[in-house]
């Protein structure tokens, strides 16, 4: 297993997160290349929750596939979807994988953030695809998030260890500005990019669960980073309680930096 494969590995409890995601809150940019009857590979799955949202734009006539690398979540999503009859889930490598049928529409949200080869990935999704299939990318750049007030030092220092520790096994902590160009090298048309920046604003409904999502990487991630020699386990700590202060007392806004893109053969 390459340093990249190892880093990306979803820690116990990413579930937590993944599990709360919506198609139409999470992944919206899909909303316009889904129709009825038509087939879906969703790359990436994790455990279902924005793939069971798919079924229901392509309708019984149409079916939905979900992969993704790691056991714990595809039993996950089986377990919890095995009702849909048209919605399948199977635990493997896009690398690797060569299905019976190609794909109306492949989608990948939130995972090419932690590969070091996309332009790879991105040539394979196009070799699964029906003539004048589409792609559609949902990814970070993780070097645009802006809080406010600003948070501590320590939490800081938290977050661009974290950067930096991916960028050593060669993610691209800045994929969803670098998608379009990625999209063109390799022969998509019709490229189109939407910025779909997830904006988390003090005193709604949701704004302490959403900027929470840094706590958690903190709390699982973080733990990554302590056992690779980035931080000592004080500093992921104080990380966790300084961020957990700011919550609670100063927090007002967050933006995770998002951009959606499509293509087409």
């Amino acid at each position: 297993m390459s340093s990249t494969e190892k880093r990306a590995e979803m820690p116990s409890g990413t579930n937590t997160v993944l599990d709360r995601r919506t198609l139409k809150k999470d992944n919206a940019n899909l909303l316009k290349v889904l129709r009825k009857g038509i087939s879906v590979l969703d790359v990436g799955c994790g455990s279902g929750s924005i793939t069971r949202g798919i079924v229901d734009l392509v309708g019984p006539e149409g079916s939905v596939t979900g992969i993704d690398v790691s056991d714990q979540l595809i039993s996950l999503a089986q377990t919890n979807f095995s009702s849909i009859k048209n919605l399948r889930f199977e635990v493997a490598d896009l690398n690797t994988y060569s299905p019976e049928k190609k794909f109306d529409v492949i989608t990948s949200a939130r995972v090419l953030q932690w590969v070091a080869n996309p332009k790879e990935l991105l040539l394979k999704m196009k070799t699964l695809l029906k003539p004048g299939g589409c792609i559609a990318i949902l990814d970070y750049n993780h070097e645009k998030i802006e809080f406010a007030p600003e948070v501590p030092h320590e939490v800081k220092n938290f977050y661009y260890t974290f950067l930096h520790w991916r960028h050593d096994a060669g993610m691209d902590n800045a994929i969803a500005d670098h998608l379009e160009g990625i999209f063109e090298d390799i022969g998509l048309r019709d490229v189109d990019e939407q910025d779909q920046s997830e904006v988390s604003t003090h005193g709604s409904d949701t704004f302490m669960d959403e900027i929470s999502i840094w706590k958690k990487v903190a709390e699982t991630r973080g733990k990554q980073l302590v056992s690779d020699g980035y931080l000592t386990e004080t500093e992921r700590q104080t990380a966790i309680d300084e961020y957990q202060r700011w919550m609670d007392n100063e927090a007002r806004h967050m933006k995770l930096y998002l951009k959606a893109v499509t293509g087409y053969i």
